[in-house]
């Protein structure tokens, strides 16, 4: 065998089992999340200002997400402790930055970049922290199990 065929058969070896690995493992996933396929509607909004509100649990994407608690260092930091769960049987990420608080104007901040790694069937608490531009009164989250994804709302009450 020449040179080049061996060095076109090594490289269709190793993207071979690169596919094969990242399928298997749900790095890659073609028919979308493989376990429960309803997610829960978003929540009703209220304006006040941040305190625990709403405590049941919202569905986007591959995750379940559950407000836990709510911190305002100073007017102008919110800190927001969420319960994070992966529905899935393959590995996902929670990307901070990908979260955002929602005023009662609907102005929005977003979270500080952060990223969770969660294992199949794992749950973990998130702290989530949203920098506040001046007279911003928070109204709801708007979470996301991924940054391109529909969102759910949670209010804070």
């Amino acid at each position: 065998m020449d040179r080049n065929r061996v060095i076109i058969i090594a490289v269709v070896l190793v993207v071979g089992l690169f596919a094969l690995w990242a399928i298997t493992t749900g790095a890659i996933r073609f028919f979308g999340s493989d376990d429960d396929k309803n997610p829960t509607p978003a929540q009703s909004r209220t304006s006040v200002q941040p305190t625990v509100g709403d405590t049941t649990t919202v569905t986007d994407g591959d995750l379940q997400l559950q407000l836990i608690g709510v911190q305002s260092a100073s007017p102008r930091e919110l800190t927001v402790t969420v319960s994070v769960h992966n529905r899935t049987s393959a590995f996902v990420s929670f990307y901070g930055e990908a979260q955002q608080v929602v005023s009662s104007e609907s102005r929005t901040a977003h979270g500080a970049v952060s990223l969770t790694s969660l294992e199949p069937k794992e749950t973990a608490k998130v702290t989530l922290v949203f920098a506040l531009p001046e007279n911003f009164r928070a109204a709801e989250l708007d979470l996301h199990s991924t940054p391109s994804s529909a969102g759910a709302r949670i209010p804070l009450g």
